[in-house]
């Protein structure tokens, strides 16, 4: 979601034309002096695009299914915005067109090879993402190495940050989220998959790391135990990212060079998005070509801005009708094989970190991974967690576990269990806590492209009439969830 310095209702035709503009011409050098500093000024300052862990769940999913695999409850809403490589800090601002500094001494790039880069390949109006994350992995700082709600400490104004997940304030701190109720179980030693969903395509790679659970999950915590990935293959699986069944093996690009830590291990965005100057699809921006070869040959479905790219400020609604929509969200992950490592038995947090090469953005979310010597590991995954976090108390992602005695009403401070909470939820509807659920109580099944003016809730009514709804499970396959007594 890019924003101008002009307003929402001058954004989307402004940007829409500037992308035409350059996308239609071949002789761009003549274009620059045309480019007035009005127009320079509304070029995708800043965007809340969206990338999350799945495989294990990210706690900022509440264990919600809605929006699964991209942003299952609103979790590709935590990053850390304004980030250049070799600064100190993050900044809460940054631009992506044209090249901009984020501190006085930013790092060089270290990943200067088009098989590696995503974005700009040709430097095409000069190398505006020089300074971008991706360009030297793991080097750009973050705010909170499991994001920041919203990505910033402030509101998305124009040209900053972004928006909140429903009923989570800006700026909420990633890493003190509760761990959720579906707990996964690694063997050390083992090779196990992980995986991550797309919501908005902004290129660049990722890492996987682990940080004990007893310490705090921070940066440097992480850096210390990168997990190392297992062949020179992944896959794109399909059936909201769930389905082992339906899975497409492709080749994977990693990056060793010039990454922090030093000699850590990272795998390119195998995704590309559209080759659209600088926009790469957002905004509903032309869509005419990947910007590098797709790993699966067909249709948009395997390349392009996603869903994302339907998206303008929350406020305003799509840029683009419901079956557009679904026509071009990223319906499948992104699943890699990593080795557990040789860790003492014990809790660990898994953090995710996706480095950005078309915005000055680093994505990043947390899980959780229990590690033992030996045993039997849990099965990945699991077809629902049940979302049950969001309405048992004792989690910090439990937006409505104070509307147990509100079933009956609805007015006074029962009214904030009715009412749609603040917050945005990318692509899907309203959320409220109460008064949207299936008939049995529980959440009621949304799917991208469904109708968005009705709110939806997560099904409190029949987490609160099974006794064992708030307690941890796990999931062995075969469709069964064993509920830890």
């Amino acid at each position: 979601m890019f924003r101008s310095h002009f307003g929402s209702r001058l954004r989307a035709p402004l940007i829409c034309s500037y992308a035409v503009v350059l996308h239609r011409s071949l002789d761009l050098h003549a274009l620059q002096p045309m480019i007035s500093a009005a127009v320079l000024a509304l070029v995708f300052a800043s965007a809340a695009g969206h990338g999350v862990i799945y495989e294990p769940p990210a706690r900022a999913s509440g264990g919600m299914n809605i929006l699964s695999p991209t942003c299952a409850g609103g979790s590709c809403l935590w990053f850390n915005q304004g980030c250049s490589i070799g600064c100190p800090k993050c900044t809460g601002k940054g631009t992506v067109f044209p090249q901009a500094k984020g501190c006085k001494n930013p790092a060089q790039p270290t990943n200067n090879d088009k098989k590696t880069r995503t974005w700009n390949l040709n430097n095409l109006l000069g190398d505006y993402t020089k300074y971008h994350p991706w360009r030297k992995p793991g080097a750009a700082p973050v705010e909170n190495a499991c994001g920041l709600a919203g990505g910033w400490y402030t509101p998305g104004v124009p040209p900053n940050g972004g928006h909140p997940p429903p009923g989570v304030a800006v700026g909420a701190d990633g890493s003190e989220l509760s761990k959720l109720l579906l707990q996964t179980v690694w063997i050390a030693g083992s090779t196990v998959e992980v995986a991550w969903g797309i919501t908005a395509n902004h290129g660049g790679g990722y890492s996987y790391r682990l940080c004990p659970a007893s310490s705090k999950p921070t940066e440097e915590c992480f850096q210390q135990t990168p997990l190392e990935f297992v062949g020179d293959k992944q896959w794109i699986q399909f059936g909201m990212g769930k389905d082992v069944n339906n899975r497409t093996e492709i080749p994977a690009v990693r990056v060793s060079e010039g990454t922090v830590p030093s000699g850590s291990i990272w795998t390119r965005n195998p995704i590309p998005a559209c080759n659209t100057p600088i926009a790469g699809g957002a905004v509903n921006t032309p869509c005419t070509g990947p910007i590098f070869p797709p790993p699966i040959k067909g249709g948009q479905n395997y390349w392009g801005f996603g869903g994302g790219g339907c998206q303008s400020d929350p406020g305003s609604g799509l840029p683009c009708s419901a079956k557009e929509y679904k026509s071009r969200i990223f319906d499948f992950g992104i699943v890699d094989k990593v080795k557990v490592p040789k860790l003492p038995d014990g809790d660990y947090v898994i953090g995710f970190r996706w480095d950005s090469e078309q915005t000055p953005q680093v994505w990043t979310s947390c899980g959780d991974v229990t590690i033992k010597s030996d045993g039997v590991p849990t099965k990945p995954f699991a077809p629902s967690s049940g979302g049950c976090e969001a309405c048992c108390p004792g989690f910090k992602q439990a937006q409505c576990a104070n509307c147990t005695g509100c079933l009956q009403k609805k007015t006074g401070t029962c009214a904030y269990c009715w009412n749609p909470l603040a917050g945005y939820f990318p692509g899907g509807p309203k959320v409220a806590c109460l008064g949207h659920e299936a008939p049995d109580g529980g959440e009621r099944d949304w799917q991208p492209g469904d109708p968005t003016d009705v709110p939806w809730s997560p099904g409190c009514p029949k987490c609160w009439a099974d006794k064992d709804a708030c307690k941890p499970k796990k999931f062995y396959g075969n469709g069964f969830v064993s509920v830890l007594v």
